[in-house]
């Protein structure tokens, strides 16, 4: 029995009085500071933030990849970094001022310094509500505060280059066919500018329609003056100066029928028929030219408006806290935890002591 009774003080006494004196006398105080995120995008109308657009319930199924992204780069060498640049954590967390089992060690190296980041920074992300819970523990209540805030402007700097990312891909695409079609309507519109001023025709449409309403007009006069020569001839001599008058009229028309005809078909170097030839192509270069242009410019208003929607946020809704007294550590829940846990390890130990001595017996 006062075997039982020593190798029982040994194995469970010595690790609890241990435990008791360092909880009690040498550990430092730890300070918790929470924060709570999420990572949001605009959709329809850009409207609350805060807790209202975490309970909104309008991010897309992208806002998930997106908060994985912030998790794993809460894990990496460059988060640790970032968070360097701005606080120096390592200094604190080296500090003499720390016990010596909580510290870390000045000559560690980069992967135990990464390893160290992460066992006081940890960020925990619900699968259901993709809400981020970040909980930072420093020796220090500022310090803790400080870490949160910059783990969180850091998280948030990814997700708005990712989103701008995205945003300038998308609208990439668009803006290029905007610059071709407007190149094309330039060019469109230099051609047609050209044409015109090498012929010196404002609108050969507009003349053309001019022209055949002239040759109507002739026509007309042509028709009027014959019925009234074939009237003068019924009581007239073909001698009469009435009757030479109207021939004269009759043939002057026609004559100036044939040269209006002649530039309406083709015929002389001012034929309104070349000129429509080489104009129709360019007038329907230029109309659709336009039409390209307009339907590349409401192209990029639907990618901008369609990026706007998918827009990612990261949204603080709990802002990192400025911790009042320390959270741990927990001192005699720690003191039992060892105790428990070595008075386990001694039946664990003594059953098996017991079941090789029985097999060697």
């Amino acid at each position: 029995m006062n075997a039982i009774l020593k190798s029982l003080l040994t194995v469970v006494g010595i690790p609890t009085l241990l435990a008791a004196v360092y909880y009690g006398a040498f550990a430092s105080d730890i300070y918790v500071s929470e924060a709570k995120f999420a990572v949001r995008a605009v959709k329809g109308a850009t409207t609350s933030n805060g807790l209202s657009a975490i309970l909104s319930g309008t991010a897309p199924t992208s806002g998930g990849q997106d908060s994985l992204v912030v998790m794993e780069y809460a894990q990496s060498h460059d988060m640790l970094a970032g968070v360097q640049q701005e606080v120096d954590i390592l200094s604190h967390y080296s500090s003499g001022d720390i016990d010596l089992l909580s510290r870390l060690d000045e000559d560690s190296s980069d992967t135990e310094k990464l390893k160290y980041f992460l066992d006081h920074v940890i960020l925990h992300r619900d699968s259901l509500s993709d809400v981020i819970t970040l909980t930072v523990k420093a020796f220090d209540p500022e310090m803790a505060q400080r870490i949160a805030q910059q783990a969180i402007t850091l998280n948030e700097e990814v997700i708005n280059t990712l989103s701008n990312r995205m945003e300038e891909d998308a609208m990439t695409s668009a803006r290029r066919e905007v610059a071709n079609a407007e190149v094309r309507l330039r060019n469109a519109a230099q051609a047609m500018a050209a044409f015109k001023s090498e012929h010196d025709s404002f609108s050969p449409q507009e003349e053309s329609s001019a022209l055949f309403s002239r040759v109507a007009g002739i026509e007309s006069a042509i028709t009027e003056s014959r019925a009234a020569l074939s009237e003068k001839r019924a009581y007239m001599r073909d001698s009469a100066p009435e009757v030479v008058s109207l021939k004269n009229r009759i043939n002057a028309l026609e004559r100036q029928l044939r040269i209006e005809k002649g530039r309406a078909t083709g015929n002389g170097e001012q034929a309104l028929g070349g000129l429509m030839t080489e104009y129709q192509p360019l007038v329907l270069e230029e109309e659709m030219a336009r039409q390209q242009f307009a339907a590349t410019l409401s192209t990029l208003e639907i990618a901008r408006l369609d990026t706007l929607k998918k827009k990612q946020y990261l949204v603080t809704f709990v802002p990192p806290s400025l911790p009042n007294e320390p959270s741990e550590p927990r001192r005699l829940q720690q003191v039992i935890i060892v105790m428990v846990y070595s008075f386990l390890a001694y039946l664990i130990f003594g059953l098996l002591w017991a079941a090789l001595k029985e097999h060697i017996s």
